[in-house]
């Protein structure tokens, strides 16, 4: 999948885009041919938590954005419910810990990633032309 832009827009089913973890993540960013953000789309099954991590190493602010499905972010060491489904959004920034925690009927979400004050720095894992990492 190229890293530079071809042409002046890209579009693509989330099905086609490189898959990382059996499927469980599609990489938007190489797929597109984005270079000023992060973008991934997470695919989680029912009732299903991430495990906690936060962004410190990679100083990456996040978005996450419901595409289907419903669960919430759970923020912080004491968990904060951020409820996530597609009529909300949620901000994380890089130091602070969170789960991704997905509803009865699962959750597809998109998470787009920068670096606030500067030049976006894609992470190895996420520039994988082969699709699984």
């Amino acid at each position: 999948m190229p890293e530079a832009q071809t042409t002046p827009y890209a579009g693509m089913r989330y099905d086609e885009m490189p898959g990382l973890w059996d499927g469980f993540a599609r990489l938007v960013r190489p797929a597109l041919g984005i270079t000023s953000f992060g973008a991934n789309v997470m695919n989680l099954p029912p009732d299903y938590e991430t495990k906690s991590h936060d962004e410190s190493e990679s100083g990456q602010e996040e978005l996450y954005v419901a595409l289907a499905g419903s669960g919430a972010v759970l923020v912080g060491d004491e968990r904060e419910r951020l409820e996530l489904d597609p009529e909300r959004a949620v901000r994380v920034a890089p130091g602070t810990p969170r789960i991704l925690a997905s509803g009865p009927d699962g959750m597809r979400t998109l998470i787009i990633g920068g670096n606030p004050g500067q030049a976006y720095v894609a992470p190895e894992w996420s520039s994988d032309e082969d699709g699984e990492g």
